[in-house]
């Protein structure tokens, strides 16, 4: 599979299967906002040496594309090319780190949405589905509403947020092996009470 910032999962183009949707402006917005990306994704491998997956789980983005995008925003910034959601390994190690190092998103211009949109979505889901996670970090170069450099992409996020914290020993940062164990024994809990 390609994971090319203009590509989807068919391989194909979008600028030129939408060709009716993509302005020209979204070209020098999409090359921007990978640029932006790919340094901060630098300083991550220059700091802890993880390589991580190539490309872009999801770049620029149509109408008709973001319909049938699980987790997408309606009035997303993916509409002007100007976010990509950077393909994370399984731990979700490079939006942990861009997490903790949001002065190097202020350095290069770019907002972020919560790791527990992007990375605990992303375990539970792989759970329910018995496969293995495919986080994602979603990085774009316009603030959001709020501003916050790091912020919350919905109301469901901060519960879901609250929830992973009174997880006993949950830290942001940490593994999905240590994430998945924090499950087993709730789930042994709950089959005791």
């Amino acid at each position: 599979m390609k994971y090319d910032y203009w590509f989807g999962p068919d391989e194909v183009d979008r600028r030129i299967k939408y060709a009716k949707d993509f302005k020209p402006e979204y070209q020098a917005a999409g090359d921007e906002v990978q640029r932006r990306i790919t340094a901060v994704q630098t300083a991550f491998m220059a700091e802890t040496g993880i390589i991580l997956p190539d490309g872009f789980s999801s770049g620029w983005r149509p109408p008709a594309v973001n319909e049938i995008t699980a987790n997408a925003g309606k009035l997303t910034t993916h509409f002007g090319a100007q976010a990509g959601d950077k393909r994370d390994n399984m731990d979700g190690a490079y939006t942990w780190w861009c997490f903790r190092n949001k002065h190097v998103l202020e350095v290069h211009g770019l907002w972020m949405e919560h790791p527990v949109a992007t990375v605990i979505r992303a375990w539970k889901t792989a759970l329910a589905q018995k496969r293995d996670p495919t986080p994602w970090c979603h990085q774009q170069a316009v603030p959001p509403k709020s501003h916050a450099r790091i912020y919350w992409p919905d109301a469901k996020s901060i519960v879901e947020w609250d929830e992973f914290m009174t997880l006993p020993r949950a830290t942001s940062g940490m593994t999905y092996a240590a994430w998945l164990a924090l499950q087993k024994k709730g789930s042994t809990k709950d089959s005791r009470d």
